[in-house]
């Protein structure tokens, strides 16, 4: 069975296809959730929320920065972003899935790593990626 239906890979399509016509005001927050969202597990922006009992899918930005100058100004940001996965389960299809799909839509894997926090029965896995943003030489 391939790790992505046919109607998540559509789905997937249409919201990269909607983020190009908004590439320069692109809100990388709402795109990285909406691509995520096609999983169906809630997803959120931060870190492990201990009130949600379920599976769910938290990420952040490690860190952003200009990138590719030229006369001043830069041409890109870069973004590295964590992805990470928490359930009472282990989850590993779900991380296939996720990686497949942020792959899918431009976003570059780094590395991952795979931990059960014994301690509260949780498994935790997280994935980080690159994202290179065109700004077409925003000089802010």
């Amino acid at each position: 069975m391939a790790v992505l239906s046919d109607e998540e890979l559509l789905k997937m399509k249409e919201i990269v296809v909607a983020s190009e016509k908004e590439a320069e005001d692109l809100d990388l927050t709402a795109y990285l959730a909406d691509i995520i969202g096609i999983t169906g597990v809630h997803v959120e922006e931060g870190w492990y929320n201990q009130e949600i009992n379920e599976t769910h899918i938290t990420f952040y930005y490690m860190e952003d920065k200009d990138a590719d100058f030229c006369d001043d100004s830069n041409e890109n940001e870069e973004y590295y972003i964590q992805v990470d996965l928490w359930s009472m389960e282990d989850v590993y299809k779900l991380k296939k899935k996720v990686k497949k799909l942020l792959k899918k839509a431009g976003f570059n894997y780094i590395v991952g790593n795979d931990q059960f926090e014994s301690e509260k029965g949780l498994y935790h896995k997280s994935m980080r990626f690159y994202y290179l943003l065109k700004v077409e030489g925003d000089n802010e």
